[in-house]
């Protein structure tokens, strides 16, 4: 079935605009539907629309907004199934990750419904007793929200829902190759009660909606998603117009293996972490920094558990890895993995595209990198794993600090002392020591260096949408 995606503004769907822009099946290569990007008449619109919104949210409880929520959380549950489908037919994930996704994305609603009433003020003890000193906290504003594409229900769902636990009104820009991730999570909240006006959904061109966005009256904030370049440019612009900002940027994590591991079992775990979503997320491991005296039985564990995983539609019964999301991804993992064969690595799985439709491309592994490879520098965000075997603990150290990215790193030991030498040495905003679990609800998002500043998620997440204000008052 052919779908239209629509803007939704001042509490109306609509499905007019400008230029049209279509969201295509990864696995098939087919279009899925079309919308119309937005004007620069229906931005100003949902700009206006969510100035109203804030007023009218603000105004309400803490508690009032987070039962909202809560009741969001709830519809977004029971349209599990559904909602996950879409998610399959527009990003390509498997569906058992797509369920996953909805799940999680629901139990961070109801993460930032409970830290909404928890944004505690304080009283400072004044030094004349005629006065009373408080510190509160206010939400920061009109906030503009951009997810990506490759986690979309969960990114929409985990920023919207902070935004809104805090008292903040929302312009929400949906990304053209998920669009139904924002809309079904959308409809959730307006479901739950959610008030007119509070969120707008936008779809367009990326450079023209932050461009007016960011320069609009009223807009206080912006929390971005994406790759680091992209999100130094809307730094920049929101720099420009004192926009506070949280940005989530591109990792390239590095992943140690110590010699003293179960090689067998640290393998099989590493290929589920590398290979979900088919590499297309920002904290998969991407360098494997492996331990001289284990190297080689661990890369033979590690492309024989690879190898195993069944490459195909999403949708389909036992298919381990979709396709990637997009023929620009494709291309891209291509040439990356093109430049560093021709550069002298040696390729011991995959390395090649998978079938003639669709944008599948096999599970890779490679190691003999030469130091030019572009894949060492760049973020591959892709089913490709580099091996890099050390000897010596400093050194390997000093190379996984070596890149700009920080956003995540793991780290497999059975030994206290090199947990605690990764953990103080290794210059990341997220670890996982023997688990690649890093991302809950409850805990906070986020890397250093190039991948980005602030947090998503934790007692972070929420707080991140809010101001502090000091009152001094004096009792004559």
């Amino acid at each position: 079935m052919h779908m239209t995606y629509a803007h939704y503004i001042a509490g109306r769907w609509r499905e007019d605009g400008a230029e049209a822009f279509a969201a295509i099946n990864p696995a098939k290569g087919t279009e899925l539907g079309t919308g119309l990007m937005a004007t620069q008449a229906q931005i100003d619109e949902g700009l206006a629309s969510a100035r109203r919104g804030l007023d009218i949210w603000r105004s309400k409880s803490a508690y009032e907004r987070a039962q909202i929520l809560r009741n969001a959380a709830t519809v977004l549950r029971s349209r599990q199934a559904e909602i996950a489908m879409d998610l399959v037919r527009e990003q390509g994930k498997i569906l058992a990750e797509a369920m996953v996704e909805v799940a999680v994305s629901a139990d961070m609603i109801d993460w930032s419904a409970s830290e909404g009433v928890r944004q505690y003020g304080r009283v400072i003890p004044a030094r004349d007793a005629r006065f009373t000193q408080m510190v509160t906290r206010e939400p920061v504003g009109v906030s503009v929200l951009i997810p990506s594409w490759n986690v979309p229900v969960m990114f929409v769902a985990r920023k919207l829902s902070e935004c809104l636990a805090a008292g903040c009104s929302a312009i929400l820009v949906g990304n053209k190759q998920t669009p139904r991730a924002a809309i079904n999570v959308l409809e959730a909240f307006i479901e739950a009660g959610l008030p007119a006006d509070v969120v707008n959904l936008l779809f367009g061109r990326n450079v023209f909606l932050v461009d007016s966005l960011l320069a609009g009256e009223g807009v206080a904030k912006v929390s971005f998603t994406g790759g680091s370049e992209t999100g130094k440019v809307i730094a920049a612009k929101a720099a420009a117009n004192l926009v506070h900002a949280t940005l989530e940027l591109g990792g390239h994590a590095p992943a140690i293996v110590f010699d003293d591991v179960d090689v067998e079992a640290t393998a099989r775990i590493l290929v589920a972490s590398k290979y979900r979503n088919g590499g297309q997320v920002c904290n998969s491991p991407t360098r494997f920094y492996v331990h001289q005296g284990i190297y080689d039985t661990f890369v033979e564990a590690f492309c024989r558990e690879a190898s195993k995983l069944k490459i195909g539609d999403g949708a389909e019964a036992g298919v381990q890895m979709g396709p990637l999301a997009s023929a620009r991804q494709l291309e891209r993992i291509d040439g990356l993995v093109g430049d560093a064969v021709a550069k002298g690595a040696r390729l011991l799985l995959g390395g090649t595209r998978d079938s003639n439709q669709g944008y599948f491309y096999q599970p890779t592994v490679i190691d003999q990198l030469g130091k030019d490879s572009r894949i060492l520098s760049e973020e591959p965000f892709g089913p490709v794993a580099t091996l890099l075997p050390f000897d010596d603990r400093e050194a390997m150290m000093r190379h996984a600090n070596g890149l700009g990215y920080g956003l995540a790193g793991y780290a497999y030991t059975n030994s206290v002392g090199h947990a605690h030498y990764v953990s103080e040495n290794l210059r990341v905003g997220m670890l996982g020591i023997n688990t690649p679990q890093i991302s809950l609800p409850e805990t906070p998002f986020g890397g250093v260096k190039e991948s980005g500043h602030g947090s998503e998620g934790g007692t972070e997440g929420v707080a991140a949408y809010m101001v502090t204000k000091y009152v001094s008052q004096f009792a004559a």
